[in-house]
């Protein structure tokens, strides 16, 4: 799977004990300092003698036949080793809490201990399950000066693996088991849905990575999974949803070069730190094209305006900042609302280039009514109730759809 090899190739590493020294660690740290005498790591009575030491797993991986092998193993918190590219971007808040929830202490009593991989080539060992709990162990290592060990479920693969199968597999376990019990942001689940072989997933990150620039991650992620991301949209969900009805429509094509020439005209420097391309604008946009381009097509008899998506994109965002095209989305976020704003845009456009004096778009024109009504009501023909009447449609039509005059 050529996005998996991509990816994984891109993953970021650090060791637990360098990321609980970072700044944002620094009030679990001074909790930990408050009851460091009595922070204790608590293990079910008998459980410690069953684990092995370090060197005696290495002997019994240099041994090693079957391609995947798990051995309960004895780990110095300082070999252990956090991919955070791959895994949650771990979240001092959860430690802290954690630690407080059981008496300022780790306990794995009633719990079920962590998982790591090993890594071979490094010697270390690449943490995938209780990623937080481990956090909370390398914090009270630190405070305390010492090298304090945690028994692990510890993975090895034999020699003839290669580490982008070792990568896929770790992240299709840390999946399994996040996405029945965390709430996982939504590009963070991308990756790991990838590597579980998600059709839908692979369709929409192949997507992503069809558009220079553009990554489902922050543009700030300190771990990115798309080299030299200049912008991003990570409204994943929402941005899967418009992948869908492009393919559905046989539009796909036509939707990223609407993307793509958004992306390539806004002036970033002038835009919000976290230049986030609005899924909102990308949708509206596309709705305008598949419901009311016909309409100024099928205008004068069939000769229709001349109008285009792609060049609309430039003229307006070549001067001004995605904001001002529809506005707050705050609290107007419906598709209809925003597909009412888009006709008044293009309205204003019509008639700046001469074509018409009047808007074209308005409520004398029942067509463009209906289309809006439509989309506001997506399921009248199965359930024959409305989800928005007609009468609040045209308000918001006669409020956002100006007459210019």
């Amino acid at each position: 799977m050529t996005s998996n090899v991509q990816v994984a190739r891109n993953l970021g590493a650090t060791f637990a004990s360098d990321l609980v020294k970072q700044a944002k660690f620094n009030t679990l740290r001074s909790v930990i300092r408050d009851y460091i005498d009595s922070a204790e790591i608590m293990y079910p009575i008998g459980f410690e003698s069953c684990a092995i030491g370090i060197q005696e797993f290495y002997n019994f991986i240099a041994e090693q036949k079957a391609r995947k092998a798990t051995y309960v193993v004895r780990v110095p918190v300082s070999l252990i080793r956090y991919l955070l590219g791959q895994i949650r971007n771990v979240r001092p808040e959860f430690c802290l809490q954690n630690f407080k929830t059981f008496n300022h202490c780790v306990d794995f009593t009633e719990s079920e201990i962590g998982v790591a991989f090993f890594n071979p080539s490094e010697k270390c060992f690449d943490i995938v399950k209780k990623q937080h709990t481990i956090a909370q162990i390398a914090a009270i290592a630190e405070e305390r000066g010492d090298d304090a060990e945690v028994i692990l479920r510890v993975v090895n693969f034999r020699d003839d693996v290669s580490q982008e199968e070792v990568v896929q597999e770790a992240s299709k376990l840390f999946y399994r088991e996040v996405k029945g019990i965390n709430d996982t942001k939504e590009w963070e689940k991308l990756y790991h849905q990838v590597q579980c072989g998600e059709e839908e997933a692979i369709t929409v990150m192949d997507f992503y990575k069809s558009i220079p620039g553009l990554t489902w991650q922050p543009v700030d992620f300190p771990f990115p999974l798309v080299p030299q991301a200049q912008f991003c949209c990570t409204k994943v969900s929402q941005f899967s949803k418009l992948i869908k009805y492009a393919i559905n429509d046989g539009s796909l094509e036509e939707l990223r070069q609407m993307i793509i020439t958004l992306c390539q005209t806004v002036t970033w420097d002038r835009e919000k730190p976290n230049k986030e391309v609005s899924v909102y604008l990308l949708r509206a946009l596309y709705n305008f094209e598949k419901r009311l381009h016909p309409l100024l097509d099928d205008a004068m008899g069939g000769l229709g305006y001349h109008f285009n998506i792609n060049e609309h994109i430039e003229s307006f965002f070549d001067k001004k900042p995605i904001k001002m095209y529809l506005g707050s989305t705050s609290t107007d976020k419906k598709p209809w609302q925003h597909l009412v704003k888009v006709s008044d845009r293009v309205n204003e456009a019509l008639i700046e280039s001469g074509q018409i004096d009047t808007p074209f778009f308005c409520l004398q024109r029942s067509k463009f009514v209906d289309a809006v009504y439509a989309l506001a009501n997506p399921t009248m023909g199965k359930t024959k109730s409305e989800s928005v009447d007609r009468e609040t449609i045209e308000k918001y039509i006669r409020q956002h759809v100006r007459n210019f005059n």
